[in-house]
């Protein structure tokens, strides 16, 4: 026998939550078959090539899907300084980097990039400072397909046998974060290279990347000795460098610029002098 009771009762198990919960349930299990299809639909669109996997952010998820968590592939093209590659080695449980030169990529810049989720092009620590418009053209591919790309001081600021370009954009097309527009005494300033003793500060203050760095070196007592070059900005400026002294003179420091689903960063100095910066901005393009 039912308890007394009538019509007053308790409501029964299956109807808690009424109406509303009632309403999401059957949407979740609406949604729930068209998900899977989706998914196995991706699947099969890599499997019959209807879909390219080597694009970054498609080559990103097939890998993540068949083989879980796994570490970040970069890219560094040029030569380096032995900071950054020092502080590469100390993060190879997060990031797996080669190094290439601009001429082993000139037969197939854009089937090598697509294997790399960061390219990171430092030419610092040698003389030659060219790269190709193929090779431009596929950095600039890379990132518009949503790769991250990482550009150093004055590298890639010519093109080789071609003596009208200096700068950027007839290279990288829109992508870069810097500018070499500006003239002074007829020579573009972007190849002005000044030796700066001073600070590096943080100007977006909710920046990833300075997250808990107001100022490097953060000893007032003491500086830094940056290269740097007078450039012009066209991004998003996340930090600068101020000289010490009392003519106080300010550089562009860090800039981002961020496409559709693509990011470049760009570094007017050795990003291996602020470790604590350099691995902040491979956490945040992880």
């Amino acid at each position: 026998m039912y308890p007394d009771g009538g019509d007053g009762g308790a409501a029964p198990a299956d109807n808690f939550g009424g109406p509303l919960q009632s309403k999401f349930g059957t949407h979740l299990e609406g949604l729930i078959p068209l998900i899977l299809i989706l998914i196995i639909a991706f699947f099969l669109a890599v499997r019959f090539d209807v879909i390219d996997p080597s694009t970054p952010i498609l080559g990103t998820v097939v890998d993540v899907f068949q083989s879980g968590a796994h570490p970040t592939k970069m890219l560094i093209i040029g030569a380096t300084s032995r900071e950054v590659v020092n502080i590469l080695n100390d993060n190879r449980d997060i990031i797996d980097y080669d190094l290439k030169t601009t001429q082993s990529l000139e037969r197939n810049p854009q089937e090598i990039l697509a294997n790399y989720e960061i390219v990171m092009l430092d030419q610092s620590e040698e003389a030659n400072k060219e790269v190709s418009k193929k090779l431009g053209e596929a950095i600039e591919k890379f990132v518009k397909s949503g790769g991250k790309f990482i550009l150093v001081k004055d590298s890639g600021i010519r093109r080789p046998d071609t003596y009208d370009v200096i700068g950027w954009k007839n290279t990288f097309g829109d992508i870069v974060p810097v500018e070499c527009d500006r003239v002074i005494n007829d020579q573009p300033t972007c190849i002005n290279r000044f030796i700066v003793q001073g600070k590096l500060l943080r100007q977006d203050e909710d920046h990833p990347i300075m997250e808990g760095i107001e100022i490097f070196p953060a000893d007032p007592l003491r500086n830094a000795t940056f290269e740097v070059f007078d450039v012009g900005t066209n991004g998003k400026e996340i930090a600068f460098i101020e000289s010490s002294g009392q003519d106080k003179k300010e550089f562009v420091g860090i800039v981002e610029k961020n496409l559709v689903i693509g990011k470049s960063l760009y570094f007017n100095y050795n990003p291996g002098k602020t470790r604590g910066v350099f691995e902040s901005t491979l956490d945040y393009l992880r």
